[in-house]
Parts: C-alpha cells; sequence; structure tokens
C-alpha cells in the first residue's frame, strides 16, 4: 500500500472468487476479507484510485509504472533474466528508480511509483489526446526495450498489481505462489526525466497516424470525413468460417479493427474471441490460439498493417470471397 499516494480508496481490486471482476473497496479490512474469502488466489488490487477528476474530467496523473516480462514470450529462462536485467538497468539509469520486481508464476512484474502530473494540464501536450494514459504504455515499452508483453496494455481502469503471498491460479501448485524479488527503496523519480522521450514518441506517433490515414485512402478509396469501415469485413465478423482462420484473423481482421475502425486493444481482442467462439462450434481449435490473436492485433499496432482488399482475398481463399462476395450482396 505505500507504493500508492493518497487518496488510497475508493479502489478496485479483483481475486478468484469475483472471477477477476474488478468491485470497489472503501478500507483495508475490506482488502484482506475479500482475499481471505478467495484463499488468497488471485488477489489484485488497482494502482490507481476509482475516480480523480479534473476540470470535471475523469484524469489522472500516471504516477505508477507497471511493466511485464513473461516468460512465454521471452522463449527461455535465460531471456528473461536478460530481459529483467537490462529494464532495471535502464530503470536505475534513466531515472535512478529501484523499483519493486514481483515473481507471478510465469515472469516478472516490475512496479515503479513516480512523482507525476496529469499531463493534459500542459500545454506542452495539448495536441494529443490522452496523453497521461499513452504515457502508462510508453514508459512499459520505452524502460524495457520492447520487450515487455505485447498484449499488457495498461490502462487506469486495469492496471491490476498482484499480491505478494498469493497464488496465481494460472500454474500448478508450488510454482504459483507470488514472490517478492526485490523491493522498492521509497524513492518516486519525477516524471519529468522521460517527458522529452515522450513527447518525441508522441510527435513520431502523429506523424504516422498522418501516413496511415493516407494509406488507407489511397488503398480502399475512402474519402475525407467518411466513417471508415469496409462491409466484406463486416460479414466476415459475423460469419464463422471452419478453415482460414489464422490467416483471416492476421491478414484481414485485426488489422481492419485496428487501423479502420480504430478499435481499442481489449475491445478488438474481445471481438475476435467472439468471432472464434462461433468459428468452434463448426471445428475446435487450439486452445493457446488466443496467441495468434495478440500477436495479430500488436503487429497490427506496431507495423500498422491494413487488411487485405477484397479482390486480394479472392486469390488466396476463393471459396471464402465468393461466400462473402454472395452474403454482402443479400
Amino acid at each position: 500500500m505505500s507504493h500508492f499516494p493518497d487518496p488510497i480508496f475508493p479502489r478496485t481490486i479483483s481475486t478468484f472468487k469475483s472471477r477477476g471482476k474488478q468491485f470497489e473497496v472503501f478500507q483495508r479490512e475490506d482488502i484482506i476479507r475479500a482475499y481471505e474469502e478467495s484463499k488468497y488466489i488471485d488477489c489484485r488490487i488497482n494502482a490507481y484510485p476509482s475516480y480523480t477528476s479534473y476540470k470535471g474530467i475523469q484524469r489522472y496523473p500516471p504516477n505508477f509504472i507497471f511493466a511485464d516480462l513473461d516468460l512465454s514470450l521471452l522463449d527461455s529462462d535465460q531471456l528473461l533474466e536478460r530481459a529483467l536485467t537490462s529494464t532495471l538497468r535502464i530503470i536505475r539509469f534513466r531515472l535512478n528508480g529501484f523499483p519493486t520486481v514481483i515473481w507471478t508464476g510465469n515472469g516478472y512484474h516490475i512496479y515503479q511509483p513516480m512523482d507525476s502530473v496529469i499531463l493534459e494540464q500542459y500545454s506542452q501536450f495539448e495536441a494529443f489526446e490522452n496523453p497521461s494514459l499513452k504515457f502508462l504504455r510508453f514508459a512499459e515499452h520505452y524502460l524495457t526495450s520492447g520487450k515487455s508483453d505485447p498484449s499488457h496494455n495498461p490502462s487506469f481502469r486495469s492496471c491490476m498489481l498482484r499480491v505478494p503471498g498469493s497464488y496465481n491460479s494460472k500454474y500448478s501448485e508450488g510454482k504459483n505462489k507470488v514472490k517478492i524479488i526485490q523491493k522498492w527503496d521509497g524513492y518516486r523519480p519525477p516524471i519529468n526525466l522521460l517527458l522529452d522521450s515522450f513527447h518525441i514518441y508522441l510527435l513520431d506517433q502523429k506523424t504516422k497516424e498522418v501516413k496511415l490515414k493516407k494509406r488507407i485512402e489511397q488503398k480502399f478509396g475512402f474519402k475525407e470525413g467518411e466513417r471508415h469501415s469496409l462491409s466484406w469485413i463486416e460479414t466476415l465478423l459475423q460469419t464463422p468460417v471452419s478453415d482460414f482462420r489464422k490467416n483471416a484473423i492476421g491478414l484481414i481482421l485485426a488489422p481492419y479493427l485496428i487501423n479502420i475502425r480504430k478499435m481499442s486493444y481489449d475491445e478488438a481482442f474481445q471481438m475476435l474471441q467472439n468471432w472464434l467462439d462461433k468459428c468452434n462450434e463448426l471445428r475446435s481449435l487450439d486452445p493457446n490460439f488466443s496467441y495468434k490473436v495478440k500477436y495479430s492485433l500488436n503487429a497490427s499496432i506496431r507495423k500498422q498493417q491494413l487488411p487485405l482488399k477484397l479482390t486480394t482475398l479472392e486469390s488466396k481463399n476463393k471459396e471464402l470471397y465468393e461466400m462473402l462476395v454472395k452474403k454482402t450482396q443479400t
């Protein structure tokens, strides 16, 4: 709790008993009671309080950096340890920080409190949408040199921290206890140590967005101010298929949802999961297929990929092409 500045409450937590659903608590006793009732399994607490208002709008200072290093994505224990060592070295060099490091059962969570401000208050960031939220994601990627879990997209409402001494239900007994590897030293580095790099990042992102818009207009013929959607892909989202699912997600659906419809990562992930659930009713897939979804969404974000054109699909999967054309026309 010492990681959090005032106000501490109200704040959300989640447990195995709540099936991961967040609920508000208003005092420490509420937290302890809920964790006990869940037998200390999957105990999490939000790094941010439930509500902070700035000019009547819900705003937060990004005063807690959360980075996730996942063993399953780094392929080996050795690469995981290297990523941790490198991240801690960067945090020490850039911030003079000494964060808490937690073992989660399959990787490390790094928790670095900051001395921060609401970035929306500053003219330097007026031209950018939600700079405080974007800072959370920038900082994780920047301080881990891009080694953090690409599916981890922290936000103020979903920055859920595992609690030391609790148990991670994903892993077998003996390997699932959440442990402190390194304790935070109590120093909160000032956010201005990262703001120049963050501003450069935002400018770069804005340039990429302009280029992406031009590519979309050239490829699909959209006009200025027109709502960006493609009827045949919308039809595909409503149509379960037994084959071509990996390619459909990687080449069509993920790029479409992220870069054409401009959905958030979480919204796009849920939509693709719903589509796969319908597809699985036709033919069941590998249960780890969600990794393909995460990979495709992050590739779409990172590389600004665009979906296939309908005419290109014809050469790759004529049967699916003909089915979608027929459904779109009816």
